[in-house]
């Protein structure tokens, strides 16, 4: 087993620490722990522990939900495109969904890595093993998916704020074509939980439009166990679906006293 990643400032945090080998879509995201000011890239970088020491193995330029796909590994080398977005988090505020699939690792131990502009280091392990569990499945790049903000939360409960993911399979989107596709959504988002088979029954909460835009909704969570949670927004064709977790390393945690 490999030691622990460094402490640092800024971590990321993965939605799962154990995966089986082949296809599994995880999700991760930064957390600031005491307040520095760091701006993170999309672009990772995956070493492998070969039992002594912590090796290249590939890249990562992570896709943003919104962005509709799942980034792959790829080899180490050549140059590649990134996009140039800046990613942020501060303290109660993680950063935003970043998505890969961990397909065509073999079994092992991976570190996977950003580093921001100033230096900073956010990593996370994660193991692949023949006999893990399936993780939670994450809702499909080609279906009508909810971005909900912020995705990590604590078990004490939070306010979050739901805005529509559309796919566009033409390439391009007008405001008129997510009204369209929102048109008769529900006002009650349903709250289900992974239960390591299925999803079961959570509650329900109800939703409040934000002031300004008639897109996006909020609604208070209640307090809720750890674990790996989905909302649905029921559709008179299909229905509406955005993932959450808690854990209590969203907790702020008062170091002033």
């Amino acid at each position: 087993m490999p030691p622990p990643v460094p402490a640092s400032p800024v971590s990321l945090w993965l939605s799962a620490d154990t995966v089986p080998q082949g296809r599994v879509e995880l999700v991760g995201i930064l957390l600031n722990h005491d307040g520095v000011d760091a701006t993170f890239g999309v672009a990772a970088t995956v070493d492998r522990w070969d039992g002594d020491e912590w090796i290249p193995h590939g890249k990562l330029v992570m896709c943003m939900d919104h962005w509709h796909c799942t980034s792959r590994i790829e080899p180490t080398g050549g140059d590649g495109a990134v996009p140039a977005i800046g990613l942020s988090a501060s303290v109660g505020n993680p950063g935003p969904v970043e998505r890969f699939t961990t397909d065509g690792l073999d079994v092992g131990w991976y570190r996977i890595s950003q580093v921001a502009n100033e230096g900073i280091t956010a990593a996370a392990i994660v193991e692949v093993a023949a006999a893990a569990p399936e993780p939670a499945p994450l809702v499909s790049v080609d279906d009508p998916a909810i971005s909900v903000t912020p995705v990590l939360l604590p078990p004490s409960g939070a306010q979050i704020d739901l805005y529509p993911l559309i796919p566009a399979p033409s390439g391009s989107q007008s405001r008129q074509d997510i009204e369209r596709a929102i048109s008769g959504l529900s006002e009650t988002a349903f709250i289900e939980r992974w239960s390591g088979g299925g999803w079961e029954s959570a509650g329900e909460v109800q939703l409040h439009e934000i002031q300004g835009d008639s897109l996006p909704r909020s609604a208070e969570l209640p307090a809720l166990e750890e674990g790996v949670y989905r909302l649905l927004r029921r559709g008179p064709d299909v229905d509406h679906v955005g993932h959450f977790w808690v854990d209590a390393a969203a907790e702020v945690v008062d170091t002033d006293g």
